[in-house]
């Protein structure tokens, strides 16, 4: 499998990510990368219904999510996960380097702001520049066509 847009966007598929995000990767899949969603067949049924009907949509957790990446299988995916620190699990050792896209991140007492779409913990911002450090290039960008700004600890 080759990822073509990893990205944390706590809404998973809605339409700005299956739209916009598709239209510029050309991706053909969508991989969730989730512990609690890879065991819920409901909730698998609902982000397949809720993707394009020439979208694959699969949901893994993280073992599952390497060994898929470690596969030539033809499938270009967008890499889903719902957080900074549900990344930082499934991309911090066994998947080759890359650029992490973080979209939107609802506020919670824990979060601040840290654009006006991602709100982060300090927890999740030391996750995101322990990526960095492994060579990530953690972005912040809403839309493919919004400007990129580097993650800045």
């Amino acid at each position: 499998m080759e990822a073509v847009l990893y990205r944390i966007d706590e809404r998973l598929i809605h339409g700005q990510v299956m739209v916009a995000w598709q239209a510029k990767t050309g991706a053909n899949t969508v991989v969730i990368v989730d512990e609690v969603a890879a065991h819920d067949a409901f909730m698998q049924q609902v982000y397949q219904l809720a993707a394009p009907s020439n979208i694959k949509v699969e949901v893994a957790e993280v073992q599952q999510f390497r060994e898929m990446m470690q596969h030539e299988d033809g499938k270009h995916a967008i890499i889903l996960f719902k957080g900074p620190m549900e990344a930082w699990e499934a991309l911090h050792e066994g998947v080759a380097v890359g650029e992490l896209i973080v979209g939107n991140v609802a506020t919670t007492p824990q979060r601040k702001k840290y654009t006006k779409y991602a709100y982060l913990s300090e927890e999740e911002k030391e996750k995101l520049a322990d990526l960095q450090r492994l060579g990530w290039k953690v972005n912040m960008q809403l839309l493919p066509d919004d400007a990129k700004s580097e993650f800045k600890r």
